[in-house]
């Protein structure tokens, strides 16, 4: 593929696998993770009474997010897609936890590279976590962007992140 600029968009644990790849990708213009894991999330975990209290939204953000898809698409669509993705989900399991604590914990896993923009998407109370990310560099354009009220900031602000993703493409 000879795309002349290229946007890397990851969510959660995909921040991870897309962080290993970007210096693989021709022609990248940015990287964009909205709340990417990171290491310390996973190796570390902060006590932060605002990280805790996230903990008891999990059935909140399920609810909301099962609404949106039966809002989206047909009753078939929508139950089509729930059911895949509680399927996808069952598949990971205590193995894939492993390799991925092992490869996190390996410092030449997560080398930055401050040549490409990073954009952080996340909610407010995670900035500070991610200012001192592996995903954070010095490009000047780089930014933390506080939006959301829950993990699944994309299916809560849509149109905005598509505007993102728009502004980096020019």
């Amino acid at each position: 593929m000879n795309a002349k600029n290229v946007i890397i968009l990851a969510h959660s644990i995909g921040g991870v696998y897309a962080f290993q790849v970007r210096d693989k990708v021709k022609n990248l213009k940015a990287f964009v993770g909205i709340e990417p894991t990171d290491r310390e999330i996973i190796l570390n975990p902060p006590q932060e009474k605002a990280y805790l209290e996230r903990n008891k939204n999990e059935t909140i953000s399920e609810k909301f997010i099962h609404q949106k898809i039966f809002d989206l698409f047909s009753e078939t669509e929508a139950k089509t897609f729930w059911q895949t993705t509680e399927k996808n989900e069952a598949h990971f399991n205590d193995q894939d936890d492993q390799h991925i604590m092992n490869a996190m914990k390996k410092d030449v896993f997560w080398f930055k590279n401050d040549s490409i923009p990073t954009i952080i998407i996340t909610e407010k109370y995670r900035m500070s976590e991610y200012e001192r990310s592996e995903y954070f560099n010095q490009n000047s354009e780089s930014k933390i962007i506080p939006m959301g009220t829950f993990h699944y900031i994309q299916w809560e602000y849509p149109h905005e992140i598509a505007d993102i993703l728009i502004s980096l493409s020019k």
